[in-house]
């Protein structure tokens, strides 16, 4: 039996085909859609006078990130082992990891990374961090701390009026230096839909980190960043006085949670899924092979337990979803064999379930892109 006569077509194989050759579920993501949101949110922090260090967590793809550095980016945050390892492999030079370091396999990935890349650790205790300044130390190094503050999330992060003195213990610690302080207003996304509350909300969380870090400062520890971080806080948060750093993420695919409370244009999402109708017997709800194996389950901010909405003129809602068969409602006209595309509520879940995304244009399969440092 002849192998490549049978098996599948790759997406690989299709570069240059129409999109709807793709198998079904494959996650999209458009080109020119994804260069405009890259370009507009680098503008907008060098307008502002703030670093811009894009949360590689939505993508985890080399070629985002590469686009991202090239539009101005200092530097890139990762959240896991597997992101700063994957960073480091792929040869970026300037990685904040905002997480604490705990456990040994995050420590020995920490010191592994640095010897490559100018690498900051976030932590919110001394306790966080002490294993990696005794392994900093054995290593004959050192290795930059951000402190996190919590500025409402109730997350990790220092509460405000004990910062100073967890500043204290973090300088003290040998191997270790402190850079500077962060944190991610991801209550501003938890407001929802009001505008106005959301800006106040991303304020009040600048300028409490600013204030931090002022404190810390006037308590003769110098700092070199102040750093906030998310897509829904990105328009308030880094716009207040004291903020030298910004690190919003999903801003660079869009998503369906972003466009529900919105932060997103609907055609400001660059990323989604596209799957194909199996089933009409039903009628409603038509049946597509979209399920929560390619959506996730991540809930909708639409507040109706949608796990996905129709992105073409068909229209619709992924209602719900089981493993592989997806629910769609509210769609007209569809047959079975027919394709469609749908917003993920939440793109950095949806990535993390991917091994790889395709890249396209005009309806054309442009590039197949790697998601890199999957759990």
């Amino acid at each position: 039996m002849n192998r490549s006569a049978t098996r599948p077509a790759e997406p690989r194989d299709l570069i240059g085909e129409p999109v709807d050759r793709l198998p079904t579920p494959s996650v999209l993501v458009d080109l020119p859609t994804l260069r405009r949101n890259i370009g507009e949110m680098a503008a907008y922090a060098r307008s502002l006078g703030v670093a811009l260090r894009p949360h590689w967590k939505t993508s985890k793809c080399a070629e985002v990130a590469a686009l991202q550095i090239e539009a101005g980016a200092v530097g890139l945050t990762a959240a896991t082992a597997g992101e700063v390892a994957a960073l480091a492999a792929a040869g970026f030079g300037d990685v904040f990891w905002a997480f604490p370091p705990v456990g040994a396999p995050r420590v020995e990935t920490a010191i592994s990374a640095a010897k490559s890349l100018r690498l900051i650790v976030g932590a919110d205790s001394a306790a966080s961090v002490a294993d990696l300044g005794e392994a900093a130390i054995a290593a004959g190094t050192a290795i930059d701390i951000r402190l996190e503050v919590d500025t409402g999330l109730g997350r990790t992060g220092v509460a405000p009026d004990r910062a100073v003195r967890v500043a204290r213990e973090i300088a003290a610690t040998p191997g270790l230096r402190l850079e500077g302080v962060f944190t991610h207003e991801g209550q501003v996304q938890g407001v929802g839909a009001d505008a106005a509350r959301r800006t106040a909300t991303g304020l009040a969380a600048g300028r409490l980190v600013a204030d931090v870090a002022e404190e810390i400062r006037n308590d003769g520890m110098p700092l070199s960043s102040v750093s906030v971080g998310s897509t829904a806080g990105a328009r308030s948060a880094p716009t207040v006085a004291g903020i030298t750093e910004a690190r919003p993420g999903t801003y660079v695919y869009g998503d369906e949670n972003q466009v529900a409370i919105g932060t997103v244009e609907p055609e400001n999402t660059a990323i989604t899924v596209l799957s194909r109708v199996i089933s009409v017997e039903r009628g409603e709800p038509v049946l597509v092979d979209a399920g929560i194996k390619a959506m996730s389950s991540d809930g909708s901010l639409h507040g109706d337990g949608r796990i996905g909405t129709v992105a073409s003129a068909h229209g619709g809602v992924l209602a719900t979803g089981h493993e592989e068969h997806g629910f769609l409602r509210g769609s007209a006209g569809l047959r079975v064999g027919d394709t469609v595309r749908i917003r993920p509520n939440h793109a950095c879940g949806l990535s993390n379930m991917h091994s790889h995304v395709v890249a396209v244009e005009d309806g054309v399969v442009v590039d197949v892109w790697r998601v890199l440092g999957r759990h």
